[in-house]
């Protein structure tokens, strides 16, 4: 018979008005407050339930580098930790994605991404027309003289990181509309910058920054019970954290 999951002794998220935020199961643990304190989760958030680090303290890369190292302090105390926004991860996942976001290493999967976009912005200059700047990118992209290493889709807007061909450290940042088509350069970053580029980009834009999937999962998992949606669920209480983003993003 298999032992019951052991709650989250922290969920760590992060919101475009707070930052990192932590959300704590059990404030009364001596070593988990000591944990966020030495790394600067001392700020309240009473919106969120949460513990963020002080408005305007640290910048965004500080921000992460320091609930990364939360994070892995927490594991190696033998304590879990949990992702404010999917809450199926467990503690190795969440060791793994802090140290994914941190990484300026290129993307793993550049190539497949080059090839679908371009096939995607063939596509686009068959079918659509475009004003002269948006069917030059798009041109670009489909010739391969941009070739998009990382792309994702919010609230109807595909942002992307390309590289000029032949120019394998020259990033530029890419904004396609895609209810009217509008397609452009939004960023040209020096050569020096490639790697921090890569990684702004997983913060910024690969990283999910959504509330849960379900709000009722994410309280199921706080709370202990097995991570899965049944006719019980409905009834437990949603956590306040996930209440303040989800009225947010209704």
């Amino acid at each position: 018979m298999s032992r019951p999951r052991q709650a989250p002794a922290v969920l760590f998220g992060w919101a475009y008005d707070h930052g990192e935020f932590a959300v704590v199961a059990d404030e009364s643990s001596p070593l988990v407050r000591l944990i966020l304190d030495h790394c600067g989760f001392e700020h309240r958030i009473e919106e969120l339930d949460a513990w963020g680090i002080e408005p305007g303290a640290d910048d965004r890369d500080q921000q992460t580098t320091a609930a990364g190292v939360a994070v892995e302090l927490l594991a190696v105390a033998g304590l879990r930790v949990g992702n404010w926004h999917e809450p199926q991860q467990g503690t190795a996942d969440v060791v793994r994605h802090y140290r994914w976001l941190r990484s300026t290493d290129p993307f793993p999967d550049a190539a497949a991404v080059e090839r679908a976009a371009a096939a995607e912005a063939w596509e686009r200059l068959s079918t659509r027309e475009l004003d002269p700047v948006s069917r030059q990118t798009t041109e670009e992209v489909a010739s391969g003289l941009l070739r998009v290493e990382a792309r994702r889709t919010l609230d109807g807007t595909e942002w992307m990181l390309a590289t000029p061909q032949g120019e394998p450290d020259h990033y530029v940042g890419l904004r396609h509309d895609l209810k009217d088509g509008r397609f452009g350069i939004t960023d040209d970053y020096a050569t020096w910058f490639a790697g921090q580029a890569r990684r702004d980009f997983r913060i910024d834009i690969l990283r999910e920054t959504r509330p849960p999937k379900s709000a009722r999962a994410c309280a199921a998992a706080l709370a202990g019970a097995p991570v899965r949606l049944s006719a019980g669920l409905a009834d437990r209480p949603v956590h306040p954290a996930v209440a303040a983003l989800e009225a947010r993003h209704r």
